[in-house]
């Protein structure tokens, strides 16, 4: 279930599960955006995503970033990536 924090200026925050997320939305889609189809760049209105957790001694440990284009961990986390992006999107 997605547990929003909050929501302001197109940004949002939360936790999904045991992660958690913060994300920067557009007001349309854009095509630097985040596809919720294909989850690669294009036609999206997800522009930056990043997915975290916690570590051993309480760190944010980043998993999966999002910004304008994968910098990392979309293969590895694609199953919570893709929950994400469905919720985030409105899908």
């Amino acid at each position: 279930m997605l547990n929003r924090r909050f929501e302001q200026d197109g940004v949002i925050a939360g936790h999904i599960g045991h992660y958690g997320f913060d994300a920067r939305l557009t007001q349309g889609r854009v095509s630097y955006g985040l596809n919720h189809r294909t989850l690669y760049k294009g036609d999206g209105r997800i522009a930056q995503l990043r997915i975290w957790r916690f570590g051993r001694s309480g760190e944010i440990v980043t998993l999966a970033l999002y910004d304008r284009g994968w910098r990392f961990g979309r293969i590895e986390h694609l199953g919570i990536v893709r929950r994400l992006v469905q919720a985030l999107d409105g899908r």
